[in-house]
C-alpha cells in the first residue's frame, strides 16, 4: 500500500476547514498536515509541512485564490494544488481561470443538506480528485525515468494508413478531454486559425456551470468562435462547440431544404460509463451521422471514454489522432486507445493544433 498523501487546507471559513478535515481524516490514504485561513499563512506555513496537496478555497481575504495559486506553483511546482469552488457563475469562471494557470483540478463546496450528505458528497468528489493527483505522479515518475534512460525511446507515430485522401474530405472534428483538459485546450484552441474550414465538437467532462465558464475563457482568447452547445443549433465551421456539463451531446442530421445539416442533440440520459457527457456517445454519433469524414482526438484524461466511440469512427473510415503521453496530465484516455490499436497518430500538445488544422486541409 502506498503512502498517505500529505495534504494542507486552506479556507477563510473554519466551517469548511473543519468539514473538509473531517471528510480525510476518513480516508486512509490520505493525512491531513495542516490547515490556515488566509493565503499568506499559508505560503509560510509549506515549507514546514512539506503538503503534496493543497486544497485551497478560490476567494480570499489579502490574497486571491489565483494569487495564491500562482504563488504555490512558482515556488513549489511540485505541489498540486486543488481548487475549492462554490457554485456559482463567478467562482466558476475563476476556476476555469487556475485550472488554464497549473491547478490540478476542483471539487464544489456542498450547499443545502445535513452534514452527513454534505461529508458524503465531499467524499465523493475528494476520492475522484485524489485518484487523479496519485495518476499524475505515477506519469511524472516514468515521464522522469523515461527521461533519464540511457536509450530513450521516443514515440512514434500509429499511423495505419496514409491521411493524404482525407485532408480532402474532413467535415467535423471530434474531441474527447477530461482531467487537464482546461490547460490543454487553453493551448490548444487559440492556435485554430479563424478560417477553419470545419466544426469542431468538444467533450470535457466538467460539472454543469463550469462549461459555460470555459467557453467563454477559450472564446476571448482564440480565433475560432467558441461557444457552449445548445440542443439544436447548426453545427458551422469555424466554430467550437463544448457540450454543457451534466448533459451528453450528440451529432444529429436533418434537412434544411434541399441540403442536409449536422445539428447539436442534447441527451438528458444516464451516465454512461459513469461520465457525463460522454465522449463515447459523442464519438458513436458522430460515425453514424458523417462517417468516414470524421476525424476525432483524443486528449489527456483518466479512464477510456472515447475509446468504444473511435472504434465505431474507425469502422466507417474516419481517422484518429491521440495526445502523446509525454505531454497528457494523466495518459488515460489516449492510452487506451493507443492500446486498442484504433490511432493513426500520437502528436505532443505543442504540435497537435497545426496537425488538426494540416488533416482538416
Amino acid at each position: 500500500m502506498s503512502d498517505p498523501l500529505g495534504v494542507m487546507i486552506v479556507d477563510d471559513s473554519a466551517v469548511y476547514r473543519r468539514l473538509l478535515t473531517l471528510v480525510m481524516e476518513d480516508m486512509p490514504d490520505v493525512k491531513v498536515l495542516g490547515t490556515a485561513p488566509t493565503g499568506p499563512i499559508a505560503i509560510k506555513k509549506i515549507p514546514a509541512l512539506r503538503p503534496q496537496v493543497v486544497f485551497q478555497d478560490i476567494e480570499m481575504p489579502e490574497m486571491s485564490g489565483i494569487e495564491v495559486l500562482e504563488s504555490i506553483k512558482a515556488e513549489y511546482p511540485e505541489i498540486e494544488v486543488v481548487l475549492v469552488s462554490g457554485a456559482n457563475t463567478r467562482s466558476a469562471d475563476i476556476v476555469v481561470k487556475g485550472l488554464s494557470k497549473g491547478a490540478a483540478d476542483f471539487i464544489a463546496k456542498p450547499e443545502g443538506g445535513s452534514l452527513e450528505e454534505n461529508k458524503a458528497q465531499l467524499k465523493r468528489e475528494l476520492s475522484l480528485v485524489l485518484m487523479g493527483v496519485r495518476a499524475r505522479s505515477i506519469h511524472r515518475e516514468a515521464a522522469a525515468r523515461r527521461r533519464h534512460a540511457a536509450r530513450p525511446v521516443s514515440a512514434q507515430p500509429m499511423r495505419t494508413r496514409p491521411p493524404g485522401s482525407l485532408a480532402k474530405h474532413v467535415a467535423l472534428v471530434g474531441i474527447g478531454i477530461s482531467t487537464g483538459g482546461p490547460q490543454a485546450l487553453a493551448q490548444l484552441v487559440p492556435r485554430f486559425p479563424a478560417d477553419l474550414r470545419v466544426p469542431v465538437v468538444i467533450v470535457q467532462h466538467m460539472p454543469a456551470l463550469f462549461t459555460g465558464s470555459l467557453a467563454r475563457s477559450l472564446d476571448e482568447n482564440s480565433k475560432v468562435r467558441v461557444r457552449e452547445a445548445e440542443d439544436g443549433k447548426a453545427l458551422e465551421p469555424g466554430t467550437v462547440y463544448i457540450a454543457p456539463g451534466g448533459i451528453h451531446m450528440a451529432v444529429a442530421r436533418r434537412m434544411n431544404g434541399m441540403k442536409a445539416e449536422h445539428h447539436v442533440a442534447l441527451q438528458d440520459t444516464p451516465p454512461i460509463n459513469s461520465c457525463k457527457p460522454s465522449v463515447d456517445l459523442l464519438f458513436e454519433s458522430i460515425a453514424a451521422t458523417v462517417g468516414g469524414r470524421t476525424l476525432v482526438v483524443v486528449m489527456t484524461g483518466m479512464g477510456q471514454d472515447g475509446m468504444e466511440g473511435v472504434s465505431s469512427v474507425k469502422r466507417v473510415g474516419g481517422y484518429c489522432v491521440t495526445q502523446s503521453e509525454e505531454s497528457c496530465v494523466i495518459y488515460g484516455m489516449p492510452q487506451s486507445v493507443d492500446a486498442a490499436q484504433l490511432s493513426d497518430e500520437s502528436v505532443a500538445l505543442s504540435g497537435l493544433a497545426d496537425r488538426i488544422v494540416t488533416l482538416v486541409g
